[in-house]
């Protein structure tokens, strides 16, 4: 079979479909599923945001993944082919969270992972049996899994590739060591795919795989790389010998065992997304995630700053105890902690998560399937919060956004003590400017 397989871009405001030159972390989740396919197939991978999709050539099975923020899109894809009565099918967070809703855009719809569904789906499509929903019995075992097939990506629109960027930026590849999250933080969709327990990949096979992929930079996606602590430990004096540079993900408390962070940078590690969502201890509580310390706050930042290790923090806005003046005060205390990257968000009620059914309980979300429409930011608040309106959000969220990233603020950030960065940051900062449009 010709199969395509689609990572969709997503609507802008204006209705226009979201475009680039380069794309700098390309999904895992298309490699993996190509390298999950059994040879003769054909397998093609399309990233709509830097390709545009061939549907006028011959094809077989359009299979496409999915976010709540790209998936009114996704689903214009899907008629689309099956208008050319191409068949299609569906995975990812949000038809995991909507099966149904999907339903009435494919021929069949993939729930959770698909180690398992994936291989025994392709059987069904050529023996014409297709089942309308796939979903795998358990969790699936994550070890002998295949190294996903980046090699079928367009190397040219990969960051880096050519011109001035070469200088300064390299092709990230994703990784994945382990799944699950044991936390549950109420609006957060991981849980509920990947389930609580934390369930890890033999680190043979994981240093393996980025031997055979031979990225000088890797993104870790686990929710956590450090946890568990001995695990981490193992896997970064594992890294160490190969002489490659990471970024991951990892909760504030890592820094609370400093010997570990100093390995983590001895073992390649650039910078850490962590999510502290909030300075409020009551909000943290209200969203289950007390586990995060307000008042170890900066002392965490301190050592991860210490063991040279760059921090994108990710801030969310709505809670009810949120007034006016949370935007400012988040502001200050990014600067006063020399932050050197933030991540903005309106509270967002995903489907499926505990915060979608809440709100939807009290009747709060202005639409139900607010995830439909087309015209969107990503920075529109979905449900009406308690402490401000919707027009004074707005304002003060990007005002104050974009102050974090005006261009004074970002020479200052990387060109003064105790900063003092490379040419790098800046540039990394202007693009994060330009593309958020602040």
């Amino acid at each position: 079979m010709k199969i395509y397989l689609v990572n969709p871009s997503r609507f802008l405001k204006d209705g226009t479909i979201e475009k680039a030159k380069r794309i700098f972390f390309p999904s895992l989740t298309l490699p993996l599923l190509a390298a999950m396919t059994p040879p003769p197939h054909n397998v093609t991978i399309v990233e709509e945001l830097v390709d545009e999709i061939p549907f006028d050539k011959p094809c077989d099975l359009a299979g496409i993944t999915s976010y709540s923020t790209n998936i009114a899109r996704a689903y214009e894809i899907a008629d689309e082919f099956r208008r050319r009565k191409v068949r299609v099918v569906m995975g990812g967070f949000h038809v995991s969270a909507e099966p149904e809703e999907a339903l009435h855009h494919a021929d069949a719809v993939f729930i959770g992972e698909s180690e398992e569904t994936w291989p025994g789906f392709l059987e069904d499509f050529e023996s014409g049996k297709v089942k309308n929903i796939y979903g795998p019995a358990k969790f699936p075992a994550l070890d002998h899994l295949p190294v996903p097939r980046y090699s079928l990506l367009d190397t040219s629109k990969l960051a880096g590739d050519k011109g001035f960027s070469r200088y300064f930026m390299k092709p990230v590849l994703s990784v994945q060591t382990a799944r699950g999250c044991p936390q549950n933080c109420d609006f957060c969709s991981v849980a509920k795919f990947y389930g609580r327990r934390h369930r890890p990949r033999p680190l043979p096979e994981v240093i393996h795989e980025i031997r055979i992929l031979g990225a000088k930079i890797i993104f870790f996606v686990d929710e956590d790389i450090f946890f568990p602590p001995k695990r981490a430990r193992e896997l970064f004096r594992s890294l160490i010998p190969l002489d490659i540079r990471w970024i991951g993900q990892a909760l504030i408390s890592a820094a609370e065992d400093e010997d570990l962070v100093r390995l983590a940078r001895r073992s390649g590690c650039l910078g850490l997304l962590i999510g502290l969502e909030s300075l409020s201890s009551q909000s943290l509580a209200s969203m289950g995630k007390s586990f995060n310390r307000v008042e170890r706050f900066e002392r965490n930042i301190k050592v991860f700053r210490r063991a040279g290790i760059e921090l994108d923090i990710s801030m969310m806005f709505g809670f009810d105890e949120d007034g006016p003046s949370v935007f400012r005060e988040t502001y200050d205390f990014l600067k006063r902690n020399h932050v050197s990257y933030a991540a903005w968000w309106p509270l967002t009620p995903f489907p499926g998560t505990a915060l979608y059914e809440r709100l939807r309980r009290q009747g709060r979300l202005k639409d139900e399937k607010w995830w439909l429409k087309k015209a969107s930011t990503g920075f529109e608040l979905k449900f009406s919060p308690a402490g401000m309106d919707d027009e004074t959000f707005r304002r003060n969220f990007y005002r104050v956004y974009g102050r974090f990233y005006s261009r004074g603020n970002i020479l200052r950030r990387f060109l003064l003590p105790p900063n003092n960065k490379s040419i790098f940051n800046i540039l990394y900062s202007l693009f994060l400017r330009r593309t958020l449009k602040l």
